[in-house]
């Protein structure tokens, strides 16, 4: 009997094991999804891109752009081509796909990038790195008569910005992108449009602008103080 409950009991004990062992892990935070197994990829089968989350701080809003005949609403991204850097190709996507000249937001970012040997406290500084990476699987497809393997296409995100007075050029699209409209809509009226990955993206863009405009206020306070300091401050004697 006593045998016979022991060898139950280490069938509960590795039932329990398993149970806990096909749990899928947790998210790595708040903005993330859990982590992926450790993977290598061939270059036949990833595609690397690049997209942009692009404010107006004038008006408080945000670039999205609806593609009339399929009726859906998007952020400019788009591949990057041979050669071309990934913050050249998110530049380049933004005009080309929203037809605005956009520029970098640089941003007080939570960025896991270490800075260079001569500037350790680059991270903790206004960067321009990409905030986000995303992930989508695609199938097998055709290049002009060859048959290319399925393989995963890697989004790296930025935030850019355009001025007051911006313009929306014409002619700056692809002719498969003549059905794209640019609208300037609040982040509140982008995350009702956009699909749940590129609205969260947004969203997260969105807490690092306001992370940065509390830290200017934060400065900004801190040199009233100081300024105060300096002026209520006595006069240094004169050395002898």
């Amino acid at each position: 009997m006593g045998s016979r409950g022991s060898a139950v009991s280490q069938q509960q004990q590795r039932h329990r094991v398993q149970l806990l062992t096909s749990r899928p892990p947790p998210p790595m935070s708040e903005w993330s999804s859990p982590p992926v197994p450790n993977s290598a990829w061939a270059d036949q089968n990833f595609l690397l891109g690049a997209g942009m989350v692009v404010f107006q701080p004038a008006t408080h809003k945000v670039v999205v752009i609806y593609e009339r005949q399929k009726k859906y609403w998007f952020l400019p991204k788009g591949r990057k081509d041979v050669g071309e850097s990934l913050e050249d190709a998110a530049l380049r996507e933004a005009y080309e796909e929203s037809g605005y000249r956009v520029a970098f937001m640089p941003l007080y970012t939570n960025t896991s990038a270490p800075g260079p040997p001569s500037q350790r406290d680059a991270p903790f500084r206004l960067n321009c790195e990409p905030i986000f990476i995303s992930t989508v699987s695609y199938p097998e497809r055709k290049r002009r008569s060859t048959t290319l393997p399925p393989g995963e296409y890697l989004s790296f995100w930025y935030i850019g910005q355009i001025p007051a007075d911006a313009v929306c050029e014409e002619g700056t699209r692809m002719p498969d992108e003549v059905a794209y409209e640019s609208h300037l809509l609040s982040p509140e009226d982008a995350l009702k449009r956009l699909d749940p990955l590129e609205g969260r993206v947004v969203h997260y863009a969105c807490t690092l602008v306001e992370q940065t405009q509390q830290i200017f206020q934060e400065q900004r306070a801190l040199g009233r103080s100081a300024s105060a300091s300096t002026s209520s401050a006595p006069d240094r004697p004169a050395s002898v």
